[in-house]
């Protein structure tokens, strides 16, 4: 069993500082996010990751820039700007050798964005992201988004099936965040309709007002989430995406051993 947990529960601290952190917790595999990675004062080149997981003996898994991000935005150069550093992801993926990357679907820029037109954008600019991936070599996830927005047209597993339909893809990889979707059973609809193209999960608890809250914090029930995705076979890397303020190793050691009692 392979747990993982996202840099950016240490974004207060150097990258490189987190990735040692992370393994002194026990974590197998570390989510590097893009926004930290080039921090301009916490960052680090791809060299400098890449040496620093090997002497760790650490795998990757990587997460697409999200910081005024809007890969769906009507404006072409926001769109294009977003584009370009989504391709920037998928090389330190490359060069890291990770394991995968998550991708965000792009959301409205409001709610009188007409929905057509969104959606175009929608598969066209995940189409460039596919194609370019598959050039570098990188298996991309796309991750189901937060279902509380109305701005938000990614929601659930038919969202994103009825986009790789649309892409006409026949491999559908999705990243499932469970808080996101917020409701235990609609959580366990997702993955009896979407197991098969699940390859990796983000991990945290969450209440119908919150998200991301640490293990046992919230009101989902992550015992039967987690026993239906191992019937349904799943082998990914259970990665753990939880904020926590002013978080330290023993706080994040704590948080590891809360997911591991999930399985017992």
């Amino acid at each position: 069993m392979l747990f993982g947990v996202t840099t950016m529960t240490f974004y207060h601290k150097p990258i490189l500082e987190a990735l040692e952190l992370i393994k002194d917790c026990g974590f197998d595999y570390a989510e590097i996010w893009a926004d930290h990675a080039w921090d301009e004062v916490k960052g680090a080149s791809a060299k400098e990751l890449r040496e620093t997981l090997t002497r760790l003996d650490l795998q990757s898994t990587i997460h697409c820039p999200i910081m005024d991000i809007r890969i769906t935005s009507p404006n072409r150069g926001i769109r294009e700007e977003s584009l370009r550093q989504t391709y920037q992801a998928i090389d330190l993926a490359r060069d890291l050798g990770s394991r995968l990357i998550v991708i965000h679907p792009g959301s409205k820029f409001s709610v009188l964005e007409r929905s057509d037109t969104h959606w175009n954008l929608q598969v066209e600019s995940m189409e460039k992201i596919l194609d370019y991936a598959a050039q570098q070599g990188v298996l991309v996830t796309v991750e189901n988004m937060d279902s509380d927005k109305e701005v938000v047209s990614v929601k659930y597993w038919d969202d994103l099936n009825r986009l790789f339909e649309d892409l006409g893809k026949q491999e559908k990889w999705v990243t499932l965040d469970v808080t996101h979707i917020r409701d235990t059973d609609l959580v366990l609809d997702f993955i009896a309709q979407g197991a098969p193209h699940i390859a990796h999960v983000h991990l945290s608890d969450g209440t119908a007002g919150q998200m991301h809250l640490r293990i046992g914090d919230g009101d989902l029930d992550l015992r039967r989430i987690v026993r239906s995705l191992q019937e349904s076979g799943y082998q990914g890397v259970w990665s753990l995406e939880c904020f926590i303020a002013d978080n330290n190793k023993e706080t994040m050691t704590e948080e590891l051993r809360r997911a591991r009692a999930l399985f017992e």
